[in-house]
């Protein structure tokens, strides 16, 4: 039965507070790209040192995820929520004062994105499923997957500048002011959705058995594939595009606002696809988007003027986060709103594992071949074989 839709006041605060919240912890992570060469110059490590540190960090985001979604069921996604704001504060400022491999790669490699972690999609959609209506829980999530975008297009520039002007230290201070917003937001948006609260206090169901159930989904399967491939293809993009970029003769400025046109795309990339998810089957929209990036990324490898190059990162950028909506909603409507954050945790783990993969073996390829074309054809090739596996998917009932 059709949930009845919140009053519309209520709607656009969560909203706007859950967007908030993803876009600050989600631009973190995007933009480590941008700092690389940074840390490179200023912390006296390998350009393939600092790649592997941020594919941990990849990594751990991936692997905290379904930890902080099963806490938010035991505990509360408030406990979660909190724990995420200390870790990131403490990875920051880890992050701006040692000069050590060792204590950066505990820094950014582990506590700053298993912070990140703690506030992911699956968790924030969790709080605001029980009061909204399926037609809202849809249009939100487009709007809430944007952060990601809204964070690249303010971030981006004002990383580069801030770096270029006051050094890595001062910025990675600079960046904690955010996170200290991010407790108001966490306290009005946790009480609204406190419904999910009774809700797992009605229902304890183990993990395994969750696990088991969501196993034994073929959409369910072959939607985590998708997103496997989705974290390859975004990892290259958050990690190395920004070098990729300069390496094609374009400077650092300009390069940094290539990040934001990738950033503008992200946004309208999101909504359309959150809009989408109210009218046409979420397995549908999901292939048209893995397929397409097939197409914009053959075209990034082309030597093109800039301006052409950036049409395509902002066609790169729609097809970018367009598909954690259609993700989201997909396994919400499989397994209901009560499993969201611990199933969408386990799908967004092997997204990371994807991100790992290219983030490292991005530095890997250029130290080796001197170019990034093995990895983008990899790329490709995955691309186009989540397309395939989710356009071939029946359409889902749920289980």
């Amino acid at each position: 039965m059709e949930r009845n839709e919140c009053p519309g006041t209520t709607f656009v605060l969560c909203t706007l507070c859950g967007t908030f919240l993803y876009a600050i912890c989600a631009g973190f992570r995007d933009n480590f790209g941008i700092m690389l060469p940074a840390i490179v110059a200023e912390r006296g490590l390998s350009y393939a040192t600092v790649s592997f540190i941020i594919a941990l960090g990849q990594l751990f985001f991936g692997l905290m995820q379904p930890v902080f979604g099963f806490l938010s069921v035991r505990k509360s996604p408030r406990f979660v929520l909190f724990c995420g704001i200390l870790l990131m504060l403490a990875g920051l400022a880890t992050s701006a004062v040692t000069h050590s491999a060792a204590l950066l790669t505990l820094a950014m490699g582990i506590l700053l994105p298993s912070g990140t972690a703690a506030a992911s999609f699956g968790i924030i959609m969790s709080c605001l499923l029980p009061v909204f209506s399926a037609r809202q829980a849809h249009t939100a999530s487009g709007f809430i997957a944007a952060g990601i975008g809204f964070s690249i297009c303010i971030l981006a520039p004002l990383l580069q500048h801030s770096l270029a002007s006051e050094g890595l230290a001062t910025t990675l201070f600079l960046l904690g002011t955010p996170i200290v917003l991010l407790i108001p937001v966490t306290l009005f948006l946790t009480h609204v959705g406190k419904a999910t609260l009774q809700a797992a206090e009605q229902a304890r169901e183990s993990l395994a058995d969750m696990l088991r159930a969501a196993l034994a989904t073929p959409a369910y399967r072959r939607v985590t594939f998708g997103f496997f491939t989705c974290g390859f293809h975004m990892a290259l993009i958050q990690t190395h595009l920004f070098s990729q970029l300069t390496a094609f003769g374009i400077p650092d400025r300009l390069a940094s606002w290539g990040l934001s046109v990738y950033g503008m795309g992200v946004i309208a990339g999101s909504i359309g696809s959150g809009m989408a998810c109210r009218s046409f089957p979420m397995e549908r929209i999901l292939g048209a988007l893995y397929t397409s990036r097939c197409l914009w990324v053959a075209l990034l490898l082309l030597p093109l003027p800039w301006w052409a190059l950036f049409a395509v990162i902002f066609c790169l950028g729609l097809t970018g986060v367009a598909t954690v909506a259609p993700t989201s909603n997909l396994i919400g409507s499989l397994f209901g709103p009560r499993r969201l954050a611990t199933l969408f945790g386990f799908t967004y783990l092997l997204h990371q594992i994807g991100a790992f993969c290219s983030a490292w073996s991005g530095g890997l390829c250029l130290k080796y071949t001197g170019s990034y074309s093995g990895i983008w054809y990899a790329d490709i090739v995955l691309c186009l074989l989540a397309g395939l596996a989710c356009l071939t998917l029946r359409s889902t009932r749920r289980a």
